[in-house]
């Protein structure tokens, strides 16, 4: 039976929920304390080390794994210079990089074998950066740009960090709001979910340049509940407007899941061969305000709910329809989750 450990940051109270999942079993392990709110997460397995980015003060804390317990314990931590909304660790655990939508700026750290954490290179600074990925060689990296509508691509130096490729930035559709960025398993194909037109974004990537192309875009929500588009700046709840969240691949990557906050969906989406887009299969209501989302080892889907205190573990069928199998108590503000094999 495989096991893992799956945690939870809780974006408000400054929590960590760790579960156990063996086999198709959820079981709540603990609850750390971080210290400060924010928690976007990032986790060295090799070091039992998480990451996890912190908006008062701005910074990144380094906690320690017990994987018996399942807690966590900080032991170190560094400052940045703005709230990271988004954390990404290099495949070899030596670069960790972050994104920060409100102060616009992002950036890369140098990570010790020990944890430790201290910046490499240039800030960089695009107005409203929301995520970013980077290539499991750690040549590439790749920042979306929700306000200007733009993926922007970089190389990566192990001594002076980033430097933009040419052209440095590519387009997403006007008005879009990209959100979130996912690579295919082999890396030529990312997805980018956007925020206020509700689509999912297909764009090729030359593996030696590391250049992406536009491809296509899909609609990833549902187009009978009465959302409308929606702009920088204003309220969703009180507009019924779209608010696309969180984007992933299963397992086989013939299926791809976008969540949808105002009316609390989780769409799925064909992928045909060579990454191409396909229709949608199934809309599935879950959990309310579903920012964040991850498709576990056994295929079910853990939901987090950013209003209830709560997560939600789905079940698809062949359809990739969700059927609710249970909830499990969770922190204020959830909304990241990582898997760990155990």
């Amino acid at each position: 039976m495989t096991s893992s450990l799956v945690l939870v940051g809780n974006s408000k109270d400054g929590t960590i929920n760790t579960f156990d999942l063996s086999g198709d079993r959820l079981t709540p392990l603990a609850v750390s304390e971080v210290g400060a709110p924010g928690l976007p997460l990032a986790v060295d397995a090799r070091r039992d080390l998480v990451f996890a980015g912190t908006t008062k003060p701005f910074g990144v804390v380094v906690l320690k794994l017990d994987r018996a317990s399942g807690t966590l314990s900080p032991i170190g931590r560094a400052d940045i210079d703005g709230s990271a909304v988004y954390l990404k660790l290099s495949d070899d655990g030596s670069r960790l990089f972050w994104a920060s939508y409100h102060q616009g700026v992002g950036g890369v750290l140098a990570v010790a074998e020990d944890g430790s954490l201290s910046p490499l290179g240039e800030t960089i600074s695009y107005p409203n950066l929301h995520s970013v990925q980077v290539s499991s060689d750690g040549a590439f990296a790749y920042y979306v740009c929700l306000h200007d509508d733009l993926v922007v691509q970089y190389s990566v130096d192990a001594e002076t960090g980033l430097h933009p490729l040419d052209p440095p930035t590519v387009a997403a559709p006007a008005g879009s709001g990209p959100r979130h960025l996912i690579f295919s398993s082999d890396e030529t194909s990312v997805y980018v979910n956007t925020e206020y037109s509700g689509e999912v974004l297909h764009y090729r990537r030359d593996t030696s340049s590391g250049r992406l192309a536009f491809v296509a875009a899909q609609t990833c929500m549902p187009t009978d509940r009465g959302l409308k588009h929606s702009r920088f700046g204003a309220d969703p709840r009180a507009e019924g407007l779209i608010w696309g969240a969180d984007l992933h691949l299963d397992e086989s990557e013939t299926r791809l899941y976008c969540s949808e906050r105002n009316q609390a969906t989780i769409t799925a989406l064909d992928i045909a061969s060579h990454g191409v887009l396909g229709g949608v299969t199934a809309h599935s209501s879950v959990v309310a305000q579903p920012r964040g989302f991850a498709v576990l080892p056994n295929g079910d889907l853990l939901v987090a709910s950013e209003l209830d205190r709560v997560v939600g573990q789905y079940r698809p069928d062949v359809d990739s329809a969700l059927t609710l199998v249970e909830t499990f108590p969770a922190g204020l503000g959830a909304y990241w989750i990582e898997v760990i094999d155990r």
